[in-house]
């Protein structure tokens, strides 16, 4: 090891370039592999990705519309990313999830630049490059911000936007006075990330950094100095310059109805009660927080117990710069605390909170000053509850197809798992990763800033084997079946003739069809729906889209209707709008 510190001291650029094409390379691993060969997951991204589809098609890249309607629930940024995607290279999964995977990726090299700069002076170039990498990967390899990577809906474009903006804030907080440049710049991040975070989800997106950092100031004892050393003018130009266009073109294009469905129903009233029928206790995103940044979360007490929080002359005595785990506490705190006091509660509004707890548990390992507190027995502690819970997460895995319940729209899907080798895939490396880590916890006492290796090398390598083999069978057992059908009532539908889907809400459908789409779960709703549509024609023969035990229940048995196609469990059919007025359902 010291050989190897040695020679990425000698030439920090080419130590630099190594560190970068690692840090590539593992974000093509976690958002770039087998991007584009999982079909639209039902039912948010199917939803989302649909909107910049329809602006494509319609050209208004100011009103979103989906299945014919107006959508006023996000702001555009997202949308205008997929449509830009889809325009650039045609429209496709891997295109629709492209911008979310470099929003991801983009995320993790911020973190990397930032504990580069923020790293003390004298430090050798091999500490500062491996304290960044282990910020980078902890964030990367956290199950919340690598699912939420890969998926195309509005919460990483708006976690990322926050993490930009709060990443400017350390930049120019911390900026040196041999680097004039850093402050500048990070005011300039601030000032436009924020502007893309209201622009992807609203005011939440300037409510949430803006809280970070007057917490923070308030604890330094610098809230009246900071306040007048902000260059506040340039700060909220930049951020207008960002924001307030498209604000202002929705107004004038929607008026009244744009202002009141977005601000009063899609951000007041999302906070202050349940809408979407999600609600949650006080405490749930604690969980969420635990599950999210596994394994790293394990660490969190330890991390926050080691900075003495409680000590207000801590806060106060820290310089700035290495300041960031106090920072990073504050984060992490506050974000989990604004979400949980909403009354809609979803685990994907957490995701701005995970880079906060990244950077404490990455501080943890490799602090930017000596820890005045070791914690060794409490760190060591964590190391086998660590080790233990890699342990049974192999086990539960190995385990996992006798546990999988059987679906009756999927029935194939446990024996495919089985067959795949998946469990195995999964296992295998994190029971290697817990013996690693009981290994160093056994025979080590000087090892716990090593804890974090067999973590990120476990969980990195059944990723790399997971994801090809993963990602192909889920979409061929769960689907293909779906986007099948879809595709086929597009080529077989009659002039002016519905297109139905029963049951489950496949938003997946409007995409794949790429025509409007009524989601019924009754007959009596169905034959409501169609008389009520406005400027339609009633239609002699309607299709309809369902599982066997949706059609089923929905009042249809095998031998109603024509088949116009089948795929696994799942029919489409045709059936007289007379013969569906007279439907009862089971």
């Amino acid at each position: 090891m010291q050989r190897l510190n040695a020679w990425l001291d000698r030439d920090e650029r080419r130590s630099l370039l190594l560190a970068l094409i690692a840090l590539a390379a593992l974000c093509g691993l976690l958002f770039g592999q087998q991007l584009g060969a999982l079909g639209l997951m039902d039912k948010t991204e199917g939803l989302f990705v649909e909107i910049p589809r329809e602006m494509l098609v319609n050209g208004d890249w100011v009103t979103p519309r989906w299945n014919g309607e107006l959508f006023f629930d996000y702001p555009v940024w997202g949308y205008w990313m997929v449509a830009l995607s889809f325009r650039l290279f045609g429209v496709s999964e891997w295109a629709a999830r492209l911008p979310v995977a470099l929003a991801a990726s983009a995320t993790v090299v911020a973190v990397f630049a930032v504990l580069m700069l923020v790293a003390p002076a004298a430090e050798a170039i091999h500490q500062r490059l491996g304290r960044s990498l282990l910020g980078a990967t902890v964030l990367a390899l956290s199950p919340g911000w690598l699912g939420w990577g890969r998926s195309s809906v509005t919460d990483m474009f708006l976690a990322s936007g926050i993490t930009l903006a709060l990443l400017g804030f350390v930049l120019a907080h911390s900026a040196p006075a041999e680097r004039p440049w850093q402050r500048p710049l990070g005011f300039v991040a601030l000032g436009v990330f924020c502007g893309i975070a209201v622009l992807t989800k609203g005011p939440v997106g300037l409510l949430l950094p803006g809280l970070v950092m007057l917490a923070f100031w308030a604890l330094k004892g610098t809230l009246l100095q900071e306040l007048r050393r902000t260059p506040w003018v340039p700060l909220v130009l930049l951020f207008l310059g960002v924001a307030a266009p498209w604000y202002g073109m929705a107004t004038a294009a929607n008026g009244t109805e744009f202002l009141g469905r977005f601000l009063g129903f899609s951000n007041l009233e999302r906070f202050t009660s349940v809408i979407y029928d999600h609600p949650g206790p006080p405490w749930f995103y604690l969980p969420w927080v635990l599950l999210l940044l596994l394994p790293w979360s394990l660490y969190l007490p330890v991390a926050a117990i080691r900075l003495r929080f409680w000590r207000l002359n801590v806060w106060r005595e820290t310089p700035p710069g290495t300041d960031l785990p106090l920072l990073a506490l504050l984060w992490l705190v506050l974000m989990v605390a604004f979400f949980s006091a909403a009354a809609t509660k979803l685990p994907g509004y957490i995701l701005p909170a995970l880079p906060g707890g990244s950077l404490l548990v990455a501080l943890l390992f490799l602090p930017l000053q000596p820890a005045t507190t070791p914690l060794a027995l409490g760190q060591r502690i964590t190391g086998w509850c660590n080790a233990v819970l890699l342990a049974l997460m192999a086990l539960a895995a190995v385990l996992a197809p006798r546990w999988i319940e059987t679906d009756p729209s999927y029935p194939a899907f446990a024996d495919a798992v089985r067959a795949s080798g998946l469990p195995w895939l999964l296992g295998v490396p994190l029971l290697l990763a817990a013996i690693a880590l009981v290994l160093l916890l056994w025979r080590s006492r000087s090892g716990l800033s090593w804890l974090w290796l067999p973590n990120a090398a476990g969980v990195a390598a059944a990723l790399a084997l997971v994801l090809p083999v993963l990602v192909p069978l889920v979409d061929r057992e769960r689907q293909l079946p779906i986007r099948a059908l879809s595709r086929l009532a597009a080529d077989q539908a009659l002039p002016n003739e519905p297109l139905l889907v029963v049951g489950y809400k496949r938003y997946s459908v409007v995409f794949y069809s790429g025509r409007p789409v009524l989601f019924v779960s009754s007959p009596r709703k169905a034959a409501r729906t169609l008389s009520q549509a406005p400027g339609m024609e009633q239609p002699a023969s309607v299709l309809l889209l369902g599982s066997d035990a949706e059609l089923l229940e929905f009042g249809l048995g095998p031998g109603d209707g024509t088949p116009v196609g089948r795929r696994d469990a799942h029919r489409l059919l045709r059936l007289p709008v007379e013969q569906l007025q007279q439907l009862e359902p089971r």
